[in-house]
């Protein structure tokens, strides 16, 4: 069984953890997981019991009403929570970003039948996932893949049967439902569906090979001739062209930047405890311990100054997110979709860049103190540039120059 202990006074601040993590009382879970985080990253350890210890306290639910079995914690909350578990092992954190932009989905129009239906499994603790992501890529300029994964229909059993194989299953190992996509071979129209992990003909692959984020199940998951009710399948609609698009995948990327910076706020705290673990010097120092060294002291100093730059950069793009889906109508709810678009990509473009440095920074000032296999302080910087991965920054520096040079609109799709 887990073990939870009391939460310790962080040499950072008062306490470790942000008001809203310590009122819904997850404090003391973060702690545990923070204990344990670097031992799972080296021996490969799946966060099957940590997850289920969240889902054992409605974490998955937080975002619902009250009435609903939530705690209607508002987004920028969601995110103080995430940045909260990221802190601890950012991997956790990782695992749940495809069920919160479920819940978001399913929030905007609460009474639709699927939408209830899926809140309902949330409030009981379900974890949802998604399976979209295709090896082979529609070509530039495409909006979306097409799916590969077939759907035929089954006059046997008056279910329709799906095989085809996604990748990218970020957290799908630890999920209790899925949400994917297929060809109605009868139609030729893109269908998604809906069904649970445990269905017969399902496999969900630990094949993620990625030297950071290691625990986070990100590899494939394989559909072999699965039974899908018709219940279970909805066709995709697409915006009317006089519909104002917002950029609901916004939150994807704010989500992943948020979980960098938990991982930079890790560097500082690790730093802070390495230096002052060590007991000795090097013979040509200039203080009997190395935290009275000026060099050590202005590392530590960057490092606190730049992860305060990141944590500000940061919440900014929340913010703008949060403006975006306060119920704004029209034109003015694509305008400022669109701000939080942009706002999304210069916290990323910023935080990318940085915060591998200051990964770098950690090993720099703990010397042969910091490269311990056993203390995996190396996972920060592979952490960093694996989630840093997804859609890179290299692409959204030219959309924000673009954008504020000629007035250019961002891309439309995932991660933007």
């Amino acid at each position: 069984m887990l073990q939870t202990a009391s939460p310790k006074p962080s040499p950072l601040h008062a306490d470790s953890w942000s008001i809203v993590t310590c009122r819904l009382g997850f404090a003391d879970l973060f702690e545990a997981f923070s204990s344990g985080a670097a031992q799972r990253d080296t021996a490969r350890q799946p966060i099957f019991e940590e997850v289920a210890a969240l889902k054992a306290r409605g974490y998955g639910a937080l975002r619902l009403p009250e009435t609903e079995g939530g705690k209607a914690i508002s987004l920028p909350e969601l995110f103080a929570l995430t940045r909260d578990l990221a802190f601890a092992d950012p991997n956790i954190a990782h695992v749940y970003r495809n069920h919160f932009f479920v819940v978001e989905q399913h929030l905007q129009s609460p009474d639709a039948p699927l939408a209830r239906r899926v809140l309902d499994l949330i409030a009981q603790g379900a974890m949802f996932g998604v399976a979209f992501s295709e090896a082979g890529g529609g070509p530039a300029g495409s909006r979306g893949q097409v799916p590969g994964a077939r759907l035929q229909w089954s006059q046997s059993d008056g279910h329709y049967r799906i095989s085809g194989r996604k990748i990218y299953s970020t957290g799908n190992m630890y999920a209790d439902y899925l949400f994917s996509s297929a060809i109605d071979e009868r139609s030729g129209d893109i269908v998604q569906f809906l069904f649970r992990t445990d269905t017969t003909g399902v496999v969900l692959d630990d094949d993620w090979d990625g030297f950071g984020q290691k625990l986070t199940g990100s590899g494939t998951t394989i559909l072999n001739d699965v039974a899908i009710s018709p219940a279970d399948i909805f066709k995709v609609n697409e915006p009317r062209p006089d519909e104002p698009y917002l950029y609901g995948f916004t939150f994807h990327q704010i989500y992943l930047t948020t979980i960098i910076s938990g991982i930079v706020t890790r560097v500082l705290h690790d730093a802070l405890a390495t230096i002052r673990g060590r007991t000795r010097n090097f013979y040509h120092g200039l203080a009997d311990h190395p935290s009275g060294e000026p060099e050590i002291q202005s590392v530590i100093g960057r490092i606190a100054a730049y992860r305060s730059a990141i944590v500000a950069v940061v919440d900014r793009a929340v913010q703008a997110l949060d403006a975006a889906w306060a119920g704004a109508k029209g034109s003015e709810a694509e305008g400022l979709s669109i701000a939080a678009s942009i706002a999304a990509a210069e916290a990323k473009v910023v935080t990318d860049e940085v915060a591998a440095n200051l990964a770098s920074l950690l090993i720099d000032i703990g010397s042969g103190s910091a490269v311990s296999t056993a203390k995996a302080l190396d996972r920060h910087w592979r952490n960093i540039k694996v989630i840093a991965s997804h859609n890179p920054r290299i692409y959204k520096e030219r959309v924000i120059g673009d954008h504020y040079l000629n007035g250019s609109l961002p891309p439309t799709g995932a991660f933007f």
